[in-house]
This record gives structure tokens, sequence and C-alpha cells, in this order.
């Protein structure tokens, strides 16, 4: 019998659920089980989760907070709870060992809450939120009730007196909470325990108003700005890059050079695991480049680009090979820009995209087509280039960073987008055109 039971709970989470269960699998205290209780996914969320050791995974087809965590409970066997967002990292590997050491100096505790960090990329609210709330200093709470089930951990035999609301729709936590402190129990606060969490507590509020406290906080306490979990970081993330080779053409000596050029590229990046080169000819595939052959991907000369990006990523999974990013890259660009993979890289962790893409900064004046058949013109001849808001023409070829998330619903482009700037026009000049690759 394990001595922890770790209840998560899910709903379409497969940006994080991996984050998650990665750090919670590596702690030092390893006398625990993982329960997740699952809301009917409709993503990979369940198929990632599968990955790790789980002792279970229960389905619920209606979510109510207390309802979900009771069930995970009564499916466990642990001496104390843990509940754990699944959007929620453990910042160490001493997170687990250090919230279970709050019951060794409390005898009337019922149950402890941990700390709940900012990411970088966190919203300005959030963020502001979250460093409110939760503070430096450890603390014991007998009136106060305030309690938080992204982070927290509780005794069984407490519980078991006191299970959660099963019909509330939130605050489940702060209900439990109540009852045990009216109760005569105690509840700790401990800012050693702590996770990382990019949602706040909060919604509302005017932008720019909170952007000026959180960076005040962010000034006098350097900890908690811009960080990111462990996990999160570009040297922790699993990231492939894949490079489609359109060889039911000619493929000339030319592009075999270019495609050299782009695989060294590549290889110089810190930060990709894996090249995939996609092609009809195996000896494409230089040094230490992965082959996909173009003819396990059915009917692939009548895709297009998105389409070949979720196809050769259902190949790589089928290795047992599970990346987190995909950098799409073509080769037929004459000249690539220096360290374009990793700051790309960088730049998305860091900001928080979903996609991030080089752009070539672009002044000119561009004519549309109306309704009524007539063309306009996008921007006005009277302003000078200074005062011209420029365009951003897409270099996708160039380098184009998204999660596999994006790649398994056929997108390439979703979300949240960064654009790299690029202003020499040489950096848009390719060998030749192809609807496919862009």
């Amino acid at each position: 019998m394990s001595k922890v039971s770790i209840i998560i709970r899910t709903k379409n989470e497969e940006e994080w659920i991996s984050h998650c269960l990665d750090m919670v699998y590596r702690q030092s205290f390893t006398d625990f089980e993982v329960i997740l209780v699952d809301n009917e996914s409709t993503d990979h969320t369940v198929e990632i989760a599968r990955r790790y050791p789980l002792s279970r995974i229960i389905s619920i087809d209606r979510f109510f907070p207390g309802l979900a965590l009771n069930k995970g409970i009564r499916a466990s066997k642990g001496e104390y709870i843990v509940c754990l967002s699944a959007h929620c990292v453990p910042k160490g590997v001493d997170w687990l060992e250090n919230l279970l050491a709050n019951f060794s100096s409390e005898e009337n505790l019922a149950g402890a809450y941990g700390r709940q960090l900012p990411v970088s990329f966190t919203d300005p609210v959030d963020k502001r939120d979250l460093l409110i709330t939760f503070g430096r200093d450890r603390r014991l709470q007998t009136k106060d009730y305030f309690f938080h089930n992204a982070n927290s951990i509780l005794r069984r035999d407490i519980w078991e007196k006191f299970p959660f609301d099963e019909k509330a729709t939130n605050i489940e936590d702060r209900i439990w909470g109540k009852k045990v402190t009216e109760n005569g129990y105690q509840i700790a606060y401990d800012p050693e325990a702590s996770v990382y969490h990019y949602h706040g507590l909060h919604q509302g509020n005017v932008k720019d108003r909170v952007e000026g406290v959180v960076s005040i906080i962010e000034e006098v306490d350097h900890d908690v700005a811009n960080q990111l979990p462990n996990g999160l970081r570009p040297e922790s993330i699993r990231i492939s890059a894949i490079i489609p080779v359109d060889d039911s053409v000619n493929f000339s000596s030319k592009s075999e050079e270019l495609l050299l050029q782009t695989i060294n590229s590549l290889s110089s990046s810190k930060f990709l695991d894996n090249i995939y080169i996609v092609s009809n000819q195996s000896d494409l595939a230089y040094g230490q480049t992965s082959w996909i052959d173009r003819g396990e991907i059915e009917n692939i000369d009548n895709l297009g680009l998105d389409e070949i990006m979720q196809k050769s990523l259902e190949v790589i999974e089928s290795r047992e090979e599970y990346p987190s990013l995909l950098f799409y890259i073509n080769y037929d660009y004459l000249h690539r820009i220096d360290n374009l993979i990793d700051e790309l890289i960088i730049d998305r962790q860091y900001k928080g995209y979903n996609t991030v893409f080089a752009g070539y900064i672009d002044y000119g004046h561009y004519w549309l087509k109306g309704d009524d058949g007539q063309f306009f013109q996008s921007d006005s001849l009277l302003n000078s280039r200074e005062e011209r808001e420029p365009a951003y023409a897409a270099l996708y070829g160039q380098g184009c960073l998204t999660s596999a998330t994006n790649i398994r619903k056929g997108q390439l482009i979703f979300g949240k987008i960064g654009i790299f700037p690029v202003d020499d026009f040489k950096y848009t000049l390719r060998a030749r055109r192809s609807n496919k690759c862009r």
C-alpha cells in the first residue's frame, strides 16, 4: 500500500500532462501512486498519460470538482491524499517530500497546500493573483479556511469524516477548508512545496493596471520573474524537426546541396533531438537524421503541408517516439538565418506562443479586392514608410515551430502566434516555389 495517493483531474490537458507527470515521477519521495480522473478528454491527454506507470485511470462524464476528487480518492489506498492540477508542474524533486513533512510537526493538521508560481507567459492578471496570494512565509491557519486543491495534501482519515462537496461547481477546496477549521482542525500553507501554475485564481480586471502591479513585484522579487519549470525550458522539451522532400519531381544536385545545408543548420541547434527526412530516397537521410519513407504516407503527393506534417507525426509516434514540439523547415531556401532555430524555440517557450515562425518585414503597398469587385488599398499612400505599420510575409520554410497538439489536429499554424522579424530580402529567396512546402 502506498503512503501517498496523488489524484490528478484532467480534461484536454495534452499540452501539460507530460510536464506534470515527468516531475511527479522524479520526486525524491517515491512511496506514492498516481490516479488520473479524466473528464472525457477529446485530445491525447489519456494516451500521453498512459506512457507513465499510473495506478488507475478513472473516466467521468459529468464534472463537479469535489465529485471528481472523491471518486479518485475512493479508488486510492494512500494514508495521505495529494490533489494536483494537471497543468501544475512541481518546481523541484522535493515537492512531495515537503508537502508530507507538514504532518510530522502538527498533530492537529487536516491538510496543507503549497505555493503556486507563475511562469514567464502567465497572463498579467493571473500572475498578479498568484504572486499576491502565495507568499514566502509558512503559516498555520486556525480560522482562515483558504485552501487550494491545485497543489494540496490532506489526511485520509480527515477526508473520511469530511469528503469534498460533490454538488459545488467550484471552490470545493475552500468549502472543505471551512468544514475542517470549524471542527477544530488546522490548515498549513507551505511555500517550500511549490508548483508552477500558469493559470490564476481570478478573472477580470484592467490588464494595464495589473501589469504595473506585476512589474513592481517582479522587480522586488527576482525569484518569481520570468520563470519556467525545468520541464518547459527549451533544453528539456522533446523537439523534432521534419523536412518534407518532394522528390516526386526532379531532385537536382542543387536541391541536394540545399538539403545538406538545411540539415547542417538543424544539427547546430542546441535543443533539437531528432531530424526526420520525409523522402522516397533513404540515402538522403544524412548523418544522424532519420528517414520516413514517403511511401508510408498514403496519397502523400495530393496532401497539403498541414496533412504531411500530421501524417509524419503519426509515423514518428508509431515508432514510440513522442516529441512535444515539431519544427518544420523547407530545404529550398537559398540562405539560412543564423541561429533562427534556437531563437524560435526560446521565444516560443518563454513567451507562451502556440506557433512561432520567421516573417519578412514588408512596408510595401498592397491592393485588395472588395466584395463589390473593386480594388482598395490596404494602407494609405500618404503615409511615409516610417509612419506605416509593416506587414509580415510568412517564411514558414525558414522555420516554423509548433506543438504536436497542433499537428495532430492537422494545423501547422494555430493559436497564439509569434513572429521572428526578418529584414533582409535575401532570406526570402528560394530555388523553386511549391504550394506544399511554403
